[in-house]
Formats: structure tokens, sequence, C-alpha cells
């Protein structure tokens, strides 16, 4: 004797319950998913105005004298390099610097030829999210003074700027006249992943 048995399927209310519970684990997870996505975008600031540190460390140290006579010219500065590139009104949010529109700004080496940025040998050789720049104020009176790098970006081209700056010491020594950079590894960050 054969028995009928049930159909096999799945009811209207378990499937209700699939829908609810994915729809749950969306929520919660696209959005962290964007915020991880963001923080991964900031470790390209952290990196490269790392790299600017270290360079301005040596060129700081690194004893200078005139051409030709060999005088030494004490601790010379690098002064104001400006933002490179500028990144304001998105520009590189698919702007004039983002020829591909893919939110990065392009690489341009024209941008990073000047003294200041050969002076602390650095320029973006890859497709990239922020702008640097960097400050100097040996001018200011005194034994020391700051030295400032700085990456700014617009990450997710809303005109919010994320910023990272990291700061240093310089001390000039008085009897020789000889820089040193000193400071923590700590940065001033502002809106990191807007």
């Amino acid at each position: 004797m054969r028995k009928d048995s049930a159909p096999s399927g799945f009811t209207l209310i378990e499937l209700m319950i699939v829908v609810a519970i994915l729809s749950v684990l969306a929520v919660v997870a696209v959005p962290a998913y964007i915020k991880y996505m963001r923080r991964a975008k900031t470790s390209e600031a952290i990196d490269q105005i790392d790299k600017m540190y270290k360079s301005a460390a040596v060129y700081y140290s690194t004893p200078k004298v005139a051409e030709g006579s060999g005088v030494y010219l004490g601790c010379p500065g690098i002064g104001m390099v400006d933002l490179t590139p500028d990144i304001t009104n998105q520009r590189c949010c698919g702007g004039t610097l983002d020829a591909d529109k893919d939110d990065r700004c392009d690489v341009t080496p024209a941008l990073w030829n000047n003294a200041g940025w050969a002076a602390l040998n650095f320029e973006m050789r890859d497709q990239h999210y922020f702008g640097y720049a960097f400050e100097d104020q040996l001018g200011v009176a005194g034994s020391s003074a700051s030295i400032y790098a700085r990456a700014h970006a617009d990450l997710d081209c809303d005109s919010t700027i994320s910023t990272f700056v990291r700061a240093g010491k310089l001390t000039r020594e008085e009897s020789t006249n000889h820089c040193k950079l000193e400071g923590s590894s700590a940065f001033f960050v502002n809106a990191p992943t807007e």
C-alpha cells in the first residue's frame, strides 16, 4: 500500500524568513564593506607621508656646501610645496586630472617637477587618491622650527576632504648649524573615511 506524502518544497513563510535574514545581513554588511574600502584607500596616505617624512629627515641631516666654494650652507630649508596634484573641486573624481574616470588622480610627472619635490625625492608614479603638500618653517627665528607633511583626498567624490598630517620638529645645533628632524609617528587625521 502506497502512502501519499506531502508535497516537497518551501513554504511561503520559510521563504519570507530567508529573505528577511538576507535583508538584515545586507543592511549590516554593505555599509561595513564600503567603510572597509575607504579605510583601505587611506593606507596610501600613511605610506606616502611616511616616505616623505623619511626623505625630509635625510635631506635635513645631510650636510650641504655651496657650489664652487665648498662653503658649508648650514641648514637650508625646502620651504612650502603646494598641494600636488590639486585635488580640490573634484579634479581627481572624474575631473580634469582623471582621464580614465576611475576616481583616482592620473600619473602626471610634470606636476612633480619642482625643487621642493626634488629635494624630498618624492613623486607619485602610480594612480593615487591623495594630493600631497610639504612645508617647513626654517625661516622662523630661533633654533627650532616645524615641518608638516600633508595628504588630502576626496575619497568618495562628495567634496568632503580627508586630511592626514605628520609633523616634525627641526632642531638646529647652534655650534655646527646642523639640522636634525625629530617627531613622533603619530598623524593628525580629519575625516579619514569621510
